[in-house]
């Protein structure tokens, strides 16, 4: 629609930063990676909808409450990330977020919550609205629900 796409060199970087930043985030408990574009990120860890094996990838989300919301934007490309894909398969995840670690539930919002929820991410993360305009998709929001409470970004004690 907009730009074009990332050239398949773009997308090989893209692939080996991912790789990176998991481990570093990993290895530190997030004290190092533990931002993307100002926002606070975490490991959101699905399960392979073809595979069943794990697959982990860093994203940046935006705390609502107690929980957080991450957006499938895969940069605006016309399909959704694989990880989106596999929420849908099996909404049963596990987010870790700094050292907090720990099984979440994901839910992919829609309607007025989508809306209202869409309206915010422009305001605080306005890239991703240059994001949409390139892709004929909609862009899904997914909220993670934690059974025990994360930080989610607020500073500890």
């Amino acid at each position: 629609m907009g730009e074009a796409r990332p050239s398949r060199r773009q997308g090989q970087a893209l692939k080996a930063w991912t790789r990176i930043h998991r481990w570093v985030y990993r290895r530190t408990n997030g004290r190092v990676l533990s931002r993307m574009r100002g926002k606070p990120t975490l490991l959101l860890t699905t399960t392979g909808r073809r595979s069943g094996q794990s697959h982990t990838v860093p994203l940046p989300y935006l705390a609502d409450g107690d929980t957080m919301i991450v957006v499938g934007s895969a940069s605006g490309a016309e399909r959704h990330p694989a990880w989106v894909l596999n929420l849908i398969a099996d909404p049963r995840v596990t987010v870790q977020y700094l050292a907090d670690s720990g099984p979440a539930q994901a839910k992919i919002l829609v309607g007025g919550e989508r809306a209202a929820m869409w309206e915010r991410i422009n305001v605080e993360a306005p890239w991703y609205a240059g994001y949409q305009q390139r892709t004929s998709r909609e862009i899904p929001l997914v909220r993670l629900t934690r059974a025990t409470r994360l930080l989610m970004g607020r500073h500890r004690s």
